[in-house]
């Protein structure tokens, strides 16, 4: 309660700061001219396949238009594929490590992403290729990778990842991920507290809940449009006011 010239005002708990928005720009043409000043966008730069012996590396194919300033984050997707015996030595992490900075290293880039996808058994090559883009980031670029939402609830070697930034990803989840989108809804949050900072959703699965004030990746299976940004947008304005 404060007091003063004849009036009392109730202080209670600050309400949670907005979250901010970050549009996914996937491979295909965008055009995001559209998005709120306060929007940020995250481009995929560039795709890395491990097939067996091969390592297949490309850049971005597709166009992407947005207003000065808004594109912060460069994401690099990287994947094995399963179909080949797996091939891996310190050489191979260091090739892998130096093409997503390559990649990611635009000068613009204030956040570099890396989007890896890996069975249990490869969370140690994840790892490895992470400490050496950490090694190898510019000076203020902050590192950031993507996860499935069940590691921030049952895996505990997230805290060895040397990023700034994990986002658990709501969305593909299968049946399994039910009871995570039903916790958050309720007013809940991650086990893992790494998982706190940010989280990703898609256009045609959002969530009725989750905490505000954090980053939110925006995913859209097709390509964007202001009419689907809006909705989306609504959908997480509307976080902090159920919390």
């Amino acid at each position: 309660m404060l007091v003063g010239l004849g009036l009392a005002l109730t202080v209670g708990a600050a309400p949670p700061r907005p979250s901010t928005l970050v549009v996914w720009a996937w491979e295909r043409p965008e055009d995001l001219r559209f998005l709120s000043p306060d929007a940020e966008v995250a481009v995929l730069a560039g795709f890395i396949e491990i097939s067996g012996p091969r390592t297949a590396i490309r850049g971005r194919l597709h166009p992407l238009r947005a207003k000065a300033g808004q594109v912060t984050t460069a994401v690099v997707h990287v994947e094995i594929d399963p179909r080949r015996p797996f091939e891996w030595s310190e050489a191979r992490e260091a090739e892998v490590a130096a093409a997503i900075l390559d990649l990611g290293g635009a000068a613009w880039a204030r956040r570099l992403q890396v989007d890896f996808e890996v069975r249990a058994s490869q969370r140690p090559i994840l790892l490895g290729v992470l400490r050496r883009v950490r090694e190898g980031l510019k000076p203020g670029v902050a590192l950031s990778m993507t996860a499935l939402a069940s590691w921030c609830e049952t895996e505990g070697w997230l805290a060895e990842a040397p990023v700034d930034e994990v986002v658990p990803m709501l969305f593909r989840m299968g049946r399994a991920g039910a009871p995570i989108r039903e916790k958050l809804g309720a007013g809940g949050d991650f086990r893992n507290a790494r998982c706190r900072d940010a989280l990703a959703i898609s256009t045609d699965a959002p969530l009725p809940g989750a905490p505000a004030g954090r980053r939110v990746y925006l995913f859209n299976p097709r390509s964007w449009s202001a009419a689907d940004f809006a909705a989306i947008e609504e959908r997480v304005r509307a976080w902090r006011s159920v919390r």
